[in-house]
């Protein structure tokens, strides 16, 4: 039987290749029939980081591509940082390097669990966009951030800032007219000033020509999801693409919630299972960022406690004023 092809692609470093088995391994169990062709877009993979990954398609009888990156190509004034790794530019260089039977792909970040079958978000039609793709849920910039300045005239249209974990990118129209020199041309008209590097240079470049998607259902931020109060049961009902963007779940050195299972749900499928507990818990036993939060949990508390009481014998002060009269 004839599948429909799916294009995908991801950013990744040997630090980072068991967290994109994962992602790959919830991929191809909830897309089972689709013909998928992986890009991996990397500078440092070992040969036992890629054969442990070529397993891992040929299990599941799909195609994993290496495509290497040249660090060398990237200018040294590109902002980088422990959240944003050099890595986080390799999309861009995306359109320089896919074979010509790719007419479109769906970039997906590592920290990622797919859930559900994603045809109806790979196979939406483009509509004459470039992108289609979810408004970022963490939209709401800081004080003083850069990007107040970057979106200022984005802003006086209908601009949506949107997260570039998740992008389906319409190969066809964009292969020809972006390049990878045409996003470092732009960076460096920028002055490279830009917070979320690769995103918001993305959203500055085309955020005009994108298609918005539900991000509650593809591109949903587990932690923000949690505070809305959404459950692990709501995710398993009703999303089929979960981003662990920020803290992650295989981290344990902060508080965590009960969505982070599902990356669990899917790690326990892998050979690295025991060794990610593991790190967990060891992360949990030695963290202390558990223990600075009760400190700063109970220091508030003392601090309105104290409010609170100067509070009382004011209104007590007031009231005795008050029978005097």
């Amino acid at each position: 039987m004839s599948y429909p092809r799916m294009n995908i692609a991801t950013a990744l470093n040997s630090k980072y290749m068991r967290y994109a088995y994962v992602m790959l391994t919830s991929l191809f169990i909830n897309q089972t029939e689709t013909n998928i062709h992986v890009y991996l877009l990397n500078n440092d993979l070992t040969s036992s980081d890629i054969q442990i990954l070529s397993s891992l398609g040929e299990k599941f009888h799909q195609k994993i591509h290496f495509l290497k990156i040249d660090p060398e190509r990237f200018p040294d004034e590109l902002p980088v940082n422990s959240s944003w790794t050099l890595e986080a530019y390799f999309r861009l260089m995306l359109l320089d390097l896919l074979p010509e039977e790719v007419d479109r792909l769906l970039y997906l970040d590592v920290d990622i669990i797919v859930d559900k079958s994603i045809n109806d978000f790979y196979f939406t039609p483009f509509n004459q966009s470039l992108f289609c793709v979810c408004r970022d849920m963490c939209v709401n910039f800081p004080v003083n951030d850069v990007r107040d300045e970057l979106f200022k005239e984005h802003r006086k249209k209908n601009f949506t800032y949107f997260n570039s974990g998740v992008m389906l990118w319409n190969i066809v129209a964009l292969r020809g007219k972006y390049t990878f020199e045409y996003y470092m041309k732009l960076m460096k008209q920028l002055d490279y000033k830009v917070l979320a590097p690769d995103q918001d240079l993305l959203n500055y470049a085309h955020y005009n020509h994108v298609k918005l998607m539900d991000e509650y259902r593809y591109d949903l931020f587990s932690r923000m999801a949690y505070y809305a109060g959404i459950t692990y049961a709501d995710v398993k009902r009703e999303t089929a693409i979960v981003h662990f963007a920020g803290q992650k779940p295989w981290k344990g050195d902060f508080l965590h919630y009960d969505i982070e299972k599902l990356w669990w749900d899917y790690a326990e499928k892998t050979p690295f299972y025991n060794d990610l507990l593991k790190e967990f818990v060891d992360d949990c036993i030695s963290g202390n960022y558990v223990n600075q939060t009760v400190q700063k949990i109970t220091q508030e508390r003392d601090k309105l406690s104290a409010e609170l009481k100067k509070s009382a014998e004011v209104i007590q002060a007031l009231m005795k004023i008050s029978n005097l009269q």
